[in-house]
């Protein structure tokens, strides 16, 4: 009998093919801190003036020494995206490029957090050209952890429109887990 004909043979490379395909991900996507977000990924309900429950994409942009943002949206080109959320922060200690440490900071406008340990928030109903996040925003964003290529988080705000939207939005249940360029 040769080898390609023995049910033996079959089985281990079965198994073996199983095995290394889990191996990889010790964690089956997850966050550590919330099953329902995997790594890259951002997940939230929103209500008000726009109304549903999105997903999509997390990763942290830096532009070394100037900035740091949390960018978020659904979609794989402007044409199939819905939503843009980008949370940006605010340094007090003049190091825009350091990953913000774990712990829980306001979220507000520009000028709320502007010298305050906080982060700006801009949410973009892509798909109506409506932008929330111009005035009266309130809520937190907590790190939960954070390591040289994964931020992740949790978030929950109330914003009103810019100039020329109408409207308050209200987002809650928010998860992320951004990648690290």
């Amino acid at each position: 009998m040769t080898l390609m004909k023995n049910p033996v043979f079959y089985l281990i490379l079965t198994l073996l093919f199983t095995f290394t395909a889990c191996s990889g991900d010790d964690d089956n996507g997850s966050n550590g801190d919330d099953p329902n977000v995997g790594a890259n990924e951002i997940t939230f309900d929103i209500s008000g003036a726009v109304e549903g429950n999105k997903s999509g994409s997390s990763y942290v942009v830096i532009v070394e020494g100037y900035s740091y943002m949390i960018s978020n949206n659904d979609g794989t080109s402007g044409s199939d995206q819905t939503f843009s959320l980008a949370f940006h922060k605010s340094f007090e200690d003049e190091n825009p490029s350091a990953n913000p440490a774990p712990g829980t900071y306001p979220i507000g406008n520009s000028v709320d957090v502007l010298d305050v340990d906080g982060f700006w928030v801009v949410y973009t109903d892509t798909q109506t050209d409506q932008e929330f996040g111009g005035q009266n925003v309130n809520g937190t964003l907590t790190i939960t952890s954070t390591n040289n290529n994964q931020l992740k988080g949790t978030f929950e705000f109330t914003a009103d429109g810019f100039p020329g939207t109408e409207g308050t939005i209200t987002v809650t249940n928010g998860s992320f887990s951004a990648a690290i360029d």
